[in-house]
Parts: C-alpha cells; structure tokens; sequence
C-alpha cells in the first residue's frame, strides 16, 4: 500500500516548515516532528497490533516502511543521538516490551551507523497512574509534570547533542513535549521528533 502524502506536523505539499507567531515568541522544544502516517484505518489496527497485541515482529516492517522517506533518513543521519520514548519500569512489566525500544533497534539495525547512536537508557520514566492514551491534552500534561529524569551518568551524553526521539503514535504530542523539555534542561542542543503515526 503507497504511503500517504502527508508527512510532517504540518499540512501540505510545500516540503518547509509553517512557523505560527507563538511558536515565534516562545520556541517550543522540539525542533520537529515527522510523522509518516495517519493513525487511521488502516494503519491503526497495524499499529494496534504492534502496540498493544504484542505483534513485535512487526518493527522490522514498520522502520523499512519509515527508512522509505527521504526526510527520516535525513533525521537519522543529521542526530548525536537516538532515543526511544521511555517506558516506566511499571509499563513495561504489564505490556510485557517496549515498542518504542523495537522501532528504535529496526530502524538502527537497518540505517548501519545508527546502531552507535542508539541510547535507549539516557532517560528514566517513573510510572504514571492513567495510561496517556486515555487523557486529553490537559490531563496528560499535567501527569507528565517531572516525570522524565535524565540521570547523572548520562548527562554528559546529553549535553550538547542534537537529540532524535522515536515513538510509535502522537495524539496531542504531550509526552513528546515533556521529554523534549527535559533533554532541553539538561543541555541537549536540538531535539527533534521521528513517529509512526499521528492522530489525523
């Protein structure tokens, strides 16, 4: 099935980016964000499987499926470092893997180079008490507030790095943004965003 045109949080044809004049006054902390499908029919139950139904095997078709744009390879080539969206220890023990981690390895495994950049430990998640999916925006950014720690060890690996995070799905980019505003505390130089799927 042909990929959908959209690629990117913003709409259209025209491949540069549309800056609003909030953005302008107050720079949020993520540089960008690609997205390369809509989290719809029928990319949604693919992506269910994947996330929820424990279908792992999955990543590997999902990372050749985003290696296929231009502008993913671009990210990956352009970054000091990948970082996979973290997962409380909690999440992890009741899902039982962590898709982000997956998508992160397929996409290192088959872009060479990556695999050195790959750090999925550079940050810590400490456990929330709703899952995000089931939140609106307000709700998830208040329970995001100090969730994501970046640890003494690996501040040196952060400082000064152009940052690339993967995820599998972006609703209202909630969780994106408070990682973001965490790498952006502990020094990173640019922190840009790589997802599966947005929400249409």
């Amino acid at each position: 099935m042909p990929l959908p045109a959209r690629l990117g949080v913003s709409q259209g044809r025209d491949a540069s980016p549309r800056i609003c004049g909030r953005c302008l006054v107050r720079p949020p902390p993520l540089s960008q964000c690609l997205a390369v499908l809509d989290y719809a029919y029928p990319w949604q139950a693919v992506i269910g499987d994947f996330k929820f139904r424990g279908d792992t095997g999955l990543a590997h078709s999902l990372a050749a499926l985003l290696l296929e744009q231009s502008a993913v390879r671009e990210q990956l080539d352009g970054c000091d470092m990948l970082l996979p969206m973290p997962l409380s220890p909690q999440r992890l023990r009741e899902r039982g893997f962590h898709q982000a981690l997956l998508l992160a390895r397929a996409l290192a495994a088959r872009s060479g180079p990556m695999a050195g950049k790959l750090r999925p430990h550079a940050v810590q998640r400490s456990h929330t008490e709703h899952a995000q999916h089931d939140l609106p925006r307000s709700a998830r950014l208040r329970q995001l507030r100090k969730v994501f720690r970046v640890p003494p060890s690996e501040l040196r690996h952060v400082r000064g790095r152009r940052i690339l995070l993967i995820d599998d799905v972006m609703t209202t980019g909630a969780s994106l943004h408070a990682l973001a505003t965490c790498l952006r505390g502990a020094g990173a130089a640019d922190i840009g965003a790589l997802v599966l799927a947005r929400t249409p």
